[in-house]
């Protein structure tokens, strides 16, 4: 679907404007940029489509069936029915809540996407631990029109085919420089990391086929056309860590502790209630 690719590189691109300027620091920074800025994009969202006077009401409600729960805590008959009140109060509430939430599910899953794409791994090690690429096709080629290079890459042998699976398997190992390409059969497809900045997306194979799939993760690369070309491709990279606050955590613990941390400051700066 042209359109849906033609949205996922002008996606890949804004989030290649917006890290640019953090290529020469550490992972991290970036990460934290991004986090920062999508959680404050995300309450601004859920200022604009949520009913603040309907939350407001809501909330000031709930307060005062708990205040009455407590108040009457000696009389059982009068808590149970301030407890009913308050069930259907945060019901209500939630419902309140579903409808900016629902909105806020797209922007979120793609920014998701990107950033699991730029910072969950890390890159091709270079010259050493080689990494296993496994090539599936519709319709194994002869070992002569396999057609395997690399560019920046080293293709280790043995290529090992496994004909039940329609697989085809071997080892690449990294050399310096970018990017770094493999073709098989005619289609060539990014290895590892795109650019050498830090913040350039990390491409762990491919599927064919499936734009959807590939709006929403980016670390897979374009469609193949050729038709004798394979059908889709992986290769495991190493789980990204980052040193913060004194311990190691994954690209998603940074992403929803800082970008929870920007939206409760944003709803307090612009006295947005949630």
């Amino acid at each position: 679907m042209p359109v849906l690719d033609a949205l996922g590189t002008a996606l890949k691109a804004l989030f290649d404007v917006l890290l640019l300027l953090f290529g020469s620091l550490p992972p991290i920074w970036g990460l934290l940029f991004i986090s920062l800025l999508a959680g404050l994009g995300m309450i601004l969202i859920f200022g604009r489509t949520s009913d603040q006077d309907a939350i407001t009401r809501m909330r000031n409600r709930m307060t005062g069936e708990v205040l009455g729960i407590l108040l009457h805590v000696s009389r059982p008959s009068v808590v149970l029915r301030f407890a009913g009140r308050l069930m259907v109060s945060n019901f209500a509430y939630l419902w309140h809540l579903l409808r900016p939430l629902l909105v806020i599910a797209l922007p979120f899953a793609l920014v998701w996407g990107q950033l699991e794409a730029r910072y969950s791994t890390v890159d091709l090690p270079e010259e050493r631990d080689p990494v296993t690429v496994t090539l599936l096709y519709s319709i194994l080629p002869h070992i002569e029109e396999r057609n395997l290079e690399g560019c920046g890459l080293e293709i280790l042998e043995p290529v090992m085919q496994v004909d039940t699976l329609r697989e085809v398997s071997f080892r690449i190992a990294a050399m310096p420089g970018y990017p770094r390409t493999l073709s098989a059969g005619g289609f060539t497809f990014p290895v590892g990391r795109t650019g050498d900045w830090n913040g350039a997306l990390i491409a762990r194979g491919f599927r064919a086929g499936n734009p959807v799939e590939r709006l929403f993760r980016p670390w897979l690369s374009a469609d193949c056309s050729i038709p004798d070309g394979p059908v889709a491709c992986s290769f495991d990279l190493s789980e990204a860590s980052y040193h913060v606050l004194g311990g190691h955590w994954s690209w998603l613990a940074v992403f929803l502790v800082f970008s929870s941390l920007s939206a409760i400051a944003g709803a307090r700066l612009f006295r947005i209630k949630i």
